[in-house]
């Protein structure tokens, strides 16, 4: 009895032993583990979605960026638009490894609204203070498809730094956990932020060609055209048609239109229709079919631009606003189309989403003031515009090609070696003529003159009252003693003419000039400076191929970026685009500031080859 006693005092303290033990608690045994243990290598993700529920559309949005079959990161989720990412998407799964669970918050689902980690496609309602219960969802998959992280974000720890309540999708448990992770769901923060890629100092004209379209009549408006070219040598800009004496460009006015072509970003995009190429003309086929360039005329002019009959009966495209020529010295000539206000919230501005009109429907014409739905502060703010963008190459803005130096022409007296050459007489000194002396000497040996009018003594031409003295008689000129004294003396010596005196001078007689050393000294000279411009040439002649290279390189790369798109640029960007000659032209100040550039009337070159005139639809450039 008391052995069976003790056997039932030890199961009974054994059990009750174990049902007073405390059970372990969920979670708490996974503190300081790994979220994603086995994701390891960022490269691996090769998509990134990003969900988060938007308080003012009061809908969930979604925002991906993956790499498609042939290697290209794209958007899905703006028509799969390419998308810069694969740096930013490597620093986002890069952050996502080795994130651990720091504590555990709660373990009942109740507690999800409270620290804002419900799912974003959750159906919730704002909490009285304005927090939405709902979090952001980010996933990361492989190239199989694989799911390598998908993880909650909720609302941050208060006086935690970089500290978020989390969750996985398929547990209860919110735990606390250290990100520092970029969420980014912007469009512009996910593709390359330089639509046209060119440089400041690379640009060398800009036509602003601001013409509209009226659409109740269907004709074109023309308005101001005007032509910049910036001087090569001073690099100020100039315009067609100025007044140089009494006007100037406002170069602080130039700075800020060409700064906008460098700089300009895009907020939103658009697919192309079926039947406009990549150069913006009409296919063949929609171009001879009434019905589908009927369709694509509406398609188009939805966002402000038109299919017009231009010169030879030829299909092109006009713009609701005008258009804008940009060139530069590698010969990329971008042309800019500027269409309709673009309406509707920031997401339907970025992808189209609203409901577009009915086939055949006209655009909404813009209101005045009128200013779609924005965002509360940013670059989006105010009635943005569709932009169609097309680039081609022109040789005529690389400039003419050198030209190769012509050698210089060996001077026949350089060519005959043996051939008699007398000194030329010095330059401050007349040439004797070869028959006086010696005639002179015929006289002074008693000899008869081979003609004998020059017997005669000549007084006057040896010198009197009126010397006349010539090149063909200096010694006459020279001689100190006069004729009559001679002849008193000598009055043989009347008769022969004076023997050559120097002058009476202290300086120096230069020697004779051996015109065969003279022609040698030229020729050499001339033939240095071939040599010369031989070897400047041929750097000047690579250096135009290496700009035309590069300009044919640089035109096939962004035709293939602009082809299949249209865009949405801001306000700002698209006012600065408008400017007017009153905006551009200054009067000129009394006295010009050094380097000034002249007036593009004066400039050389400004009707660049290639370029051709100003364009004035239709059928001007498109």
């Amino acid at each position: 009895m008391f052995l069976g006693t003790a056997a039932g005092s030890l199961l009974l303290a054994f059990l009750v032993n174990l049902a007073s033990a405390p059970k372990a608690v969920e979670g708490f045994s996974e503190i300081g583990q790994e979220f994603f243990p086995e994701f390891l290598d960022p490269l691996k993700a090769t998509e990134l979605s990003v969900v988060k529920y938007d308080s003012e559309l009061k809908e969930p949005q979604s925002f991906a960026v993956k790499k498609n079959d042939q290697g290209f990161w794209v958007i899905p989720s703006h028509h799969d638009y390419p998308a810069e990412a694969a740096e930013r998407l490597a620093r986002t799964a890069a952050s996502m490894i080795g994130i651990r669970k720091v504590a555990v918050q709660s373990r009942s689902k109740d507690d999800w609204g409270r620290y804002g980690v419900l799912q974003p496609t959750a159906e919730a309602t704002v909490a009285a203070d304005g927090t939405d219960p709902r979090g952001t969802q980010l996933a990361l998959k492989d190239g199989s498809g694989n799911e390598l992280v998908n993880l909650v974000i909720g609302r941050a720890v208060e006086g935690r730094d970089s500290h978020y309540y989390v969750r996985q999708p398929d547990k209860n448990t919110v735990f606390v956990a250290k990100l520092n992770v970029d969420l980014s769901t912007k469009f512009a923060d996910w593709i390359e932020p330089d639509l046209l890629k060119v440089n400041q100092p690379d640009l060398s004209r800009i036509l602003v060609n601001r013409y509209s379209v009226d659409e109740q009549q269907g004709t074109i408006n023309q308005g101001e055209v005007l032509d910049f070219l910036k001087d090569k040598t001073s690099g100020k800009w100039g315009l067609d048609g100025l007044n140089a004496e009494t006007e100037q460009v406002k170069e602080a006015a130039l700075t800020d239109l060409v700064r906008n072509l460098d700089q300009l970003k895009i907020v939103g995009v658009r697919p192309k229709p079926q039947g406009l190429n990549a150069d913006l003309t009409v296919s063949e086929e929609v171009a001879q079919n009434p019905l589908l360039r009927q369709v694509l005329q509406t398609d188009m002019q939805r966002q402000g631009y038109f299919v017009a009959r231009g010169p030879q009966n030829s299909v092109q495209l006009v713009s609701n606003e005008g258009e804008l020529v940009a060139g530069t010295t590698n010969g990329v000539r971008y042309t800019l189309y500027f269409g309709e206000i673009a309406r509707g919230t920031a997401k339907d501005i970025e992808v189209g989403l609203k409901e577009q009109p009915a086939e055949g429907a006209a655009a909404e014409p813009a209101k005045e003031g009128e200013t779609p739905a924005d965002p509360a502060s940013g670059p989006e703010k105010g009635p943005r515009r569709y932009l169609l963008v097309k680039v081609d190459y022109d040789e005529g803005l690389l400039g003419a090609k050198p030209e190769e130096p012509v050698a210089p022409e060996k001077p026949a007296i350089l060519n005959d070696a043996n051939a008699p050459v007398e000194p030329a007489p010095a330059a401050d000194k007349p040439a004797e003529p070869a028959e006086k002396p010696a005639e002179g000497a015929q006289k002074a040996e008693g000899d008869k003159p081979a003609d004998p009018g020059c017997d005669e003594p000549q007084p006057k031409s040896d010198g009197g009252d009126e010397p006349q003295a010539t090149p063909a008689e200096p010694a006459a000129a020279a001689a100190p003693a006069t004729p009559a004294a001679t002849a008193a003396q000598d009055p043989a010596a009347a008769e022969a003419p004076a023997a050559p005196v120097a002058p009476a001078t202290d300086e120096p007689q230069p020697a004779p000039v051996d015109p065969r050393a003279e022609a040698q000294k030229t020729y050499d000279q001339a033939l240095a400076e071939y040599e010369a411009a031989k070897a400047g040439h041929a750097a000047a002649v690579k250096a135009w191929d290496d700009r035309a290279k590069e300009g044919q390189k640089r035109v096939k790369e962004l035709s293939q970026r602009f082809a299949g798109w249209y865009y949405v640029i801001t306000a700002e960007s698209f006012e600065k685009f408008q400017i007017s000659r009153a905006v551009a032209v200054e009067p000129k100040s009394a006295e010009p500031a050094p380097g000034a550039a002249p007036g593009g009337a004066g400039l050389p070159g400004l009707n660049v080859p290639g370029l051709g005139a100003p364009i004035v639809p239709p059928g001007g450039g498109n």
